[in-house]
């Protein structure tokens, strides 16, 4: 069939084992957001530099980074639809006395 069986599913070929997911360590992990915060994209000299500096080899470090961009993306996405839906509801009067209480001077100020 299409799917790489036999009548008596059996598989004509062995099929791939995909590799295991990395596990990054905390460390890893925070070295690489912090890179991230700065520098979205990669050069090849600074992938092969930090891959070395936190023990990782060059298609972790850019498929971390690919991720990590799409990763951004969606949340900048779903930020956009979190201000649209609030625009939508109208104003807020809860948050419009919380604003004003805090443009107030304080009762303490005016002695």
């Amino acid at each position: 069939g299409r799917d790489g069986m036999t009548i008596f599913g059996q598989r004509q070929t062995p099929k791939k084992r995909r590799k295991s997911r990395t596990a990054f360590t905390n460390h890893q992990i925070y070295e690489l957001e912090k890179r991230f915060l700065y520098q979205k994209y990669l050069s090849p000299a600074d992938r092969d530099q930090i891959a070395q500096q936190l023990g990782l080899t060059n298609a972790q470090v850019i498929t971390w980074f690919q991720n990590r961009r799409a990763k951004l993306k969606r949340d900048l996405e779903e930020m956009k639809a979190d201000v649209e839906s609030a625009k939508k509801l109208g104003p807020n009067p809860a948050v419009d006395i919380v604003a004003l209480a805090e443009l107030e001077p304080s009762a303490e100020g005016r002695g």
